[in-house]
Formats: C-alpha cells, structure tokens, sequence
C-alpha cells in the first residue's frame, strides 16, 4: 500500500486530505510543519508527499530540497493558496510532479497522486507534446523562456525573442486561450501537465 506524506499547517485541509488519502486505499500521514514532515521522511520510506509553499517555521521549499537531496525517488506535489510564476517555475526546475492552487478539486489531487505512483520517476520534458494545442513557433520559444528557463517578466522575453513587449502580451493572450487559462502561472502548471503526461 503507498504511502503519502501531507505537509500542511491548515488544520481542517490537512485533516480532510488525510481522511481521503487514507478512504482511497493509501496509507497517508500528516505533518503541520516541514519541520515535523522532515521528521516523518527520516522514519519511514514515502512514496509521495504532498506539501503546502507556506507554513510556519521552515517553509515548503525548505522540504522539497531535503526531499530531493535525500529521497529523490519521492514525487512531490505542490498545494497553494498564494500561487506566483516563480513558485511555479522553480516547481519545474526542481522536478516537482504536480502544482495545485486553493481551492482544488480532491479528484484532481487524486489523480496525481495515483499518476506520481505510477510514474515514481519522473521522465523529461517532451516539447512534441503540446503540439496538439496548435503553437507556433514564436508560441512554443515563448514558452520554453517561461518554464525551462524561468524568463517571465515580458520585457525580458520580448528582448529575448527579439520582439515587442505587446507582441508578447498579444502571444500570451493566444496561449491563454489555447490552453483555456487566464495567467501566466496557470498557464505554466497546464503546460507543465501536458509535458509531462
């Protein structure tokens, strides 16, 4: 049976994610703090944790390095109130299975973490797999400034792609439409999705 570490300071959240983790056939078991989850990753092999950004003490980035330094076969998935391009991007760059905002949907977060078991190894990003979102060229550079390089501030990937900073508005609206969001940290976590899957 799998079991699953959840990281979250918010009492009735943390509780509830326990009680379903647990209904769902999965041995879950829960830390308020990075602190006391580091605790928990030292006594026992998990397959998959679950951790909030911000917590009191030690924050949820402090836990995902020691969790990569130490158990790097663990998959991680990310559950936010306070969502940024950067939380988003450096998710990426450490090789982060999954990235939610509150509120999420519980079958969602189920789905990953049955998704993270199969994986436990996460495979490399495969660009050919948006292709099916119809992305030119320009679109698909654009996106690979975002979340491969975590390039996000327009003027930046405007003076990057050689092009105006509306151009790169006007590029980014197209993708939010593509992609069904309306933000660009959105739209890295659904890019993200489908690279991976």
């Amino acid at each position: 049976m799998p079991n699953i570490l959840i990281a979250e300071d918010e009492d009735v959240l943390r509780r509830n994610l326990t009680f379903i983790m647990n209904s769902s056939g999965y041995t879950a078991i829960s830390a308020r703090t990075s602190t006391d989850a580091i605790e928990q990753l030292r006594k026992r092999q998990f397959d998959v944790v679950i951790t909030d950004l911000v917590m009191p003490v030690m924050g949820g980035g402090e836990l995902i390095k020691f969790i990569f330094d130490h158990h790097p076969d663990v998959a991680v998935i990310i559950i936010t109130a306070y969502p940024t391009t950067d939380s988003a991007i450096n998710a990426v760059k450490t090789g982060v299975f999954d990235y939610f905002t509150k509120p999420f949907k519980t079958e969602d977060i189920l789905d990953a973490v049955k998704r993270a078991i199969e994986k436990r190894k996460e495979v490399p990003f495969t660009w050919e797999k948006i292709k099916r979102f119809d992305i030119t060229k320009r679109e698909e550079s654009l996106l690979r400034l975002l979340v491969e390089e975590g390039v996000s501030e327009s003027k930046d990937i405007a003076d990057r792609l050689g092009i105006k900073t509306t151009t790169v508005k006007h590029h980014l609206e197209n993708l939010y439409n593509k992609f069904n969001v309306n933000n660009r940290t959105s739209l890295i976590s659904v890019v993200i999705k489908a690279l991976r899957q």
